[in-house]
């Protein structure tokens, strides 16, 4: 099976790579899928992102194009990936009958979250789908597909995205993680990888999050999971990085990493750099500098923006959950501006349709009363 080096980002074909890099962990790669691989009546389109538990890809299932994602070997990457697809089953109650058909004639946002797709052509009862490959097994999920650009790569393109839009897309995530937060769970893996962003009509950044993290409560133990490994330390709260096994977390843990990404847009730089270091020197960083990020932005620091950021990023005193972080922002931005919404091509033919029926109700009518007359 083909491998991906996470640090130069190459798909191996047999596990055998030659890097001056005395570290490069190619050989030890996590295996992905390809175009043309099948997994069930998959078919892999696209490699889209290699994250730390699982790979994002584009399929198509018959004529649906989708996005699969499928989890790396590993209980802990299984395990991951099943929370997630439970809660956003939950989080996406499915409607049938009237109320789904009356919901198809009305125009659609673009979804906070990845909308939850049925993992078999037959109905199962789990919104997880396993399968053996290439006598490997594997779990993963299906989602609507959608639109856009990994945030990470965005930030390739415009590496300083303007402060409005980027409080915007914060406050967008923040709405997204609300139900994380509201009952005390915590995502502990956001970063500009896990964003997918597009591009709405009226030329306005709106965010989706890929990646649901490890929906833990502040009940569960983090020895559940080997944080330090499955996480990316440039983006995880300094307090799991000392002893990820034992450690206690809460919602401000996410608060850090959001503080991080609205850092990058606003800096136009990450705040520790991560694609050519090891895991280990980025821990030690983040654990022990103590001296605040420069944003370099006076104008921010006069709006009160940059104490906002820096109150996100503080080792303590952070905001309480992601909730109170966006309600910090949109005193400065306000919430940002409703999406117009497209209206579906089917609700313009039911218009065409009644208007049709009208007028021919209305020509039977008056022909009617013209002979009721004339008689």
């Amino acid at each position: 099976m083909h491998r991906f080096c996470e640090r130069c980002e190459r798909v191996i074909c047999d596990g055998n790579f030659w890097c001056p890099d005395k570290d490069c962990p190619a050989e030890e790669g996590y295996p992905v899928l390809v175009y043309g691989d099948y997994l069930g009546d998959l078919k892999v389109t696209k490699m889209l992102r290699v994250w730390r538990t699982a790979a994002l890809y584009e399929a198509q299932r018959e004529k649906e194009q989708v996005l699969l994602k499928v989890a790396h070997p590993g209980d802990d990457n299984a395990e991951r990936l099943r929370r997630e697809a439970v809660a956003l089953e939950a989080l996406s109650p499915r409607q049938s009958g009237i109320g789904a058909l009356v919901q198809s004639f009305l125009p659609k946002s673009r979804p906070l979250i990845p909308v939850l797709l049925p993992p078999y052509p037959t109905r199962s009862k789990r919104p997880y789908g396993e399968i053996t490959h290439l006598g490997e097994p594997k779990v993963y999920s299906i989602f609507q597909h959608a639109r856009g650009k990994i945030l990470s790569d965005l930030l390739l393109e415009n590496p300083q995205i303007w402060h409005t839009q980027a409080a915007w897309i914060i406050i967008a995530i923040a709405g997204a993680l609300r139900p994380l937060a509201a009952s005390n769970k915590c995502h502990l893996c956001l970063t500009p990888d896990t964003i997918l962003v597009d591009t709405d009509a009226q030329g306005n950044l709106r965010p989706m999050v890929l990646d649901m993290g490890f929906i833990l409560d502040v009940s569960e133990s983090s020895s559940l999971y080997n944080l330090s490994k499955l996480c990316e330390p440039a983006y995880t709260a300094p307090e799991l990085l000392v002893d990820s096994q034992n450690s206690a977390h809460s919602p401000a843990a996410d608060v850090y990493s959001l503080g991080m990404i609205f850092y990058e847009m606003l800096a136009g730089r990450p705040g520790f750099e991560n694609k050519l270091r090891r895991d280990d020197q980025l821990r030690e960083d983040v654990i022990h500098i103590r001296k605040s990020l420069s944003v370099g932005r006076p104008e921010l620091e006069q709006s009160g923006v940059v104490g906002i950021l820096e109150r996100a990023m503080a080792p303590t005193g952070r905001y309480n959950n992601v909730i109170e972080f966006s309600k910090a922002l949109i005193k400065v931005y306000s919430s940002p501006p409703p999406e117009r919404r497209k209206i579906p091509r089917r609700l313009y033919l039911l218009m065409a349709a009644a208007a049709l029926f009208l007028l021919i109700t209305g020509v039977a009518a008056a022909i009617t009363l013209i002979q009721v007359v004339t008689n």
